[in-house]
């Protein structure tokens, strides 16, 4: 029976600074921390947290937040240091999730935006976030970090050895958004084979906004629209214990959400009940093998092969009555229909050795991958016009064509203890990536033939780091990590218009997005505590954004389009600081008292001197906490500074400073959490949030949003912008059984 994995050892050898730290990550019921650029999240630490979505994950780690969509697509992924989206790596137990289909050009119209958060967070054991550039480890798109998700296992619910059962139970319900969570957890061994079934079922509504203002329809709407959001999932593990160091094993794992919108803000004299009616679904299987031995090459050999599916449904009806702008008047009912699937075959295997040479020991890890994915994208559309029984369906461009994408990796990490006090991590990784995209009935090649061109990417990866002890209790961490990103489908064939008259066109020069990541920390340790302190800057090259270009047609008349193009660098800086204390130990407070602080400032720059407007405010968090055997009780107080117009502008084609319509202001938030050990067997937790009532914003939720719009119905208008608050005082309740 296993309880380490050589990926996770990887990781931890690649984050940490010391083999010991390696070992921590296999402990299932430990508390959340910081290891340099590393913030490690523990199931404890979710359930003690009250942790119901991602925003609840990532709440006390100040310099990370979820990029917010509206209220119908939710978070749309990762921010770590201002770097966002495709350019943060996702994970779950080492398969990636997939990249996103944004369509910026239509996002003011509301019908779709694929995101790449489909996981419920009862079936996770660790989360661990990195920051800055991490393809070693993490591959494409891991530009600003990495955020990586481990299922839980059938051990963490039983005793270490022996013929054992074990039922969990949990409930909780989040008052902000009306949500109730049942999940069930049934784990057991019997001689060598070990099981594991986790069922879990959400149901809940919108998330409540500051102050629910007047219940009006448009843009002028100051609470969150209407919503009914559900979500099931299922996680199945089957392990055999072929020998004591030899285990063979299944899992499987299953998860829908379904939400319906009532996007009355989109209403007016466009749109009229417009309906929401959205699925995202996530499924996996896979089959793995992990053996120790003491061969040669390798002291221990995993390897696994997973098929996940990763689909995305989006509908809209709604009754349209639209000018004749560009044609006839469109008046009557209308169901829009967009589909995003996302199929992927992963092959990899993982090796592990120790080596000593005299004095010097290396720690070895190498592996290779392959990974086959084939994305679509459909686009249907149903009219019934007004007046008329009769529905018109028609087929509407995709926004991709169907893509096949096969990728290759190989990467070797080295961690070198050249004395006790001297370490050096040494990671080289080598990536390839081919792109084939074909037309069919959703997607024409329909700008002369030269849309639907091969592409192939490759990239080599580094990383190199330094820890040196200057005392017994202190030691210095130096880091350079490369990385890269791939570009998406997107990226490559999002295509418009026709042989003549190109709105999106093809760009066979395109290449990968790069990072190079340089981190300096100074972590000291005492009797009643630790302090670290982390200095970074990160340059990124050859960012991937749109380019106006000029073209001759076959008619001789200039025609202007736009690309993808690498045309955007940035450099980003910042400090983070955390310090963690013992007041009983450092003050002679009660037994069981401590505290923590922790702070974010960074600040970046494009090439052409204007801001990174992706990167947060400064934020700072304080807590005290007390805990007793049976009893604790924790207080935490967020400050975020507001949002300077200084650093929230953009220049246009004419050299003019654009301001963004809207700012996030300061705040202090104060969250209570407190949990009470009824028994052996249960545990009851409850929390307030947001203590004083503060109204506020979060910079990245209301970052896009702009003030009107020439299309009635969309975008903010008088005191609108209000519906985009944080919820006011809200509260958590659950309750954990294990037996």
């Amino acid at each position: 029976m296993f309880t380490k994995s050589t990926l996770a050892l990887a990781i931890a050898v690649a984050s940490s600074n010391s083999f010991a730290q390696v070992q921590e990550l296999d402990v299932t019921k430990v508390k959340g921390e910081t290891k340099e650029n590393q913030e490690v999240i523990s199931n404890l630490k979710i359930e003690e947290n009250m942790v119901n979505n991602l925003d609840d994950l990532v709440r006390d780690l100040p310099g990370i937040v979820i990029k917010a969509g509206d209220g119908r697509w939710g978070g749309t992924g990762f921010n770590i240091r201002g770097v966002a989206d495709d350019r943060i790596a996702v994970s779950i137990d080492g398969i990636e999730q997939g990249e996103s289909l944004q369509y910026e050009g239509g996002q003011a119209y509301g019908y779709f935006k694929g995101g790449r958060n489909g996981l419920e967070l009862e079936t996770v054991k660790q989360v661990s976030i990195t920051k800055g550039a991490d393809s070693v480890i993490s591959g494409s798109g891991a530009l600003g970090g990495a955020v990586r998700f481990v299922t839980k296992d059938a051990d963490d619910f039983l005793k270490e050895s022996g013929n054992d059962f074990g039922l969990d139970f949990s409930s909780s319900y989040d008052s902000a958004s009306e949500t109730t969570m049942g999940s069930m957890a049934l784990a057991g061994r019997s001689a060598q084979f070990e099981a594991l079934l986790i069922a879990t079922k959400r149901s809940g509504h919108e998330t409540e906004n500051h102050t629910a203002g007047p219940d009006i329809d448009g843009g002028q709407r100051e609470r969150p629209d209407p919503q009914d959001r559900d979500t099931d999932s299922i996680l199945f593990k089957l392990n055999y214990d072929i020998s004591s160091n030899n285990t063979i094993g299944l899992v499987v794992e299953d998860y829908t959400q379904e939400i319906k919108t009532d996007a009355r803000s989109y209403n007016g004299p466009w749109y009229i009940n417009r309906q929401g009616d959205d699925t995202r679904e996530r499924q996996r299987i896979g089959l793995f093998h992990k053996m120790d031995v003491n061969a040669t090459f390798f002291d221990r050999i995993e390897w696994s092969i997973d098929r996940q599916n990763i689909d995305f449904e989006a509908r809209t009806l709604q009754g349209v009555d639209i000018p004749g702008f560009f044609g006839p008047p469109v008046v009557g009912f209308r169901i829009d229909n967009r589909v995003f699937d996302q199929e992927v075959t992963q092959f990899k295997f993982d090796f592990n050795k120790r080596i000593q040479s005299g004095n010097v020991e290396h720690q070895l890890f190498y592996g290779f991958a392959y990974t086959d994915k084939e994305v679509d994208n459909e686009e249907t559309r149903l009219f019934t016009p007004e007046g008329s029984t009769e529905t018109i369906p028609s087929t509407r461009q995709a926004l991709v064509p169907h893509s096949e994408i096969q990728s290759y990796n190989l990467f070797v990490l080295d961690r070198i203890t050249l004395s006790d006090n001297t370490q050096l991590d040494v990671g080289i990784r080598y990536d390839d990536y081919k792109y084939d995209a074909t037309a069919s009935e959703f997607y024409s090649d329909a700008i002369g033939g030269s849309s639907l061109n091969k592409q192939d990417f490759d990239f080599f990866s580094g990383a190199l780091g330094l820890t040196q002890k200057i005392s017994d209790d202190s030691k210095l961490i130096a880091k350079i990590g490369r990385a890269f990103r791939a570009p998406t489908v997107e990226n490559l064939y999002t295509r418009s218009g026709s042989a003549d008259d190109w709105g999106t066109g093809p760009n066979p020069d395109l290449d990968v997005e790069t990072a190079t990541n340089y981190e300096l920390t100074f972590e000291t340790r005492f009797d009643a505590g630790r302090v670290s302190i982390t200095g970074f800057f990160n340059q990124y090259q050859d960012f991937i954004e749109s380019q106006d270009r000029t073209r001759v047609n076959s008619v001789g008349q200039e025609d202007i389009y736009s690309v993808a193009a690498n045309v955007g660098d940035a450099d980003t800086k910042g400090l983070e600081l955390s310090a963690s204390l013992d007041l009983h130990k450092a003050l002679g407070a009660p037994q069981g008292m401590s505290a923590f602080a922790s702070s974010a400032y960074a600040e970046g720059e494009q090439d052409n001197g204007d801001p990174l407007t992706s990167i947060q405010p400064f934020s700072a968090k304080l807590g005290f906490a007390y805990h007793q055997e049976d009893w604790g009780v924790n207080s935490t107080l967020t400050y975020t500074s507001a949002k300077d117009a200084d650093d929230a502008y953009s220049t246009n084609a004419d050299g003019e400073r654009e301001e963004r319509d809207y700012l996030s202001n300061s705040s202090a938030i104060l969250d209570i959490t407190a949990f009470y050990k009824v028994n052996q067997q249960l545990t009851l937790r409850a929390g307030v949030f947001n203590v004083t009532d503060k109204e506020y914003y979060i910079w990245d939720s209301i970052r896009f949003v702009g003030r009107d719009d020439l299309r009635p119905g969309i975008g903010v208008r008088d005191n609108g912008i209000t519906r985009f608050t944080e919820p006011g005082r809200n509260f958590t309740l659950r309750a954990d059984f294990s037996f």
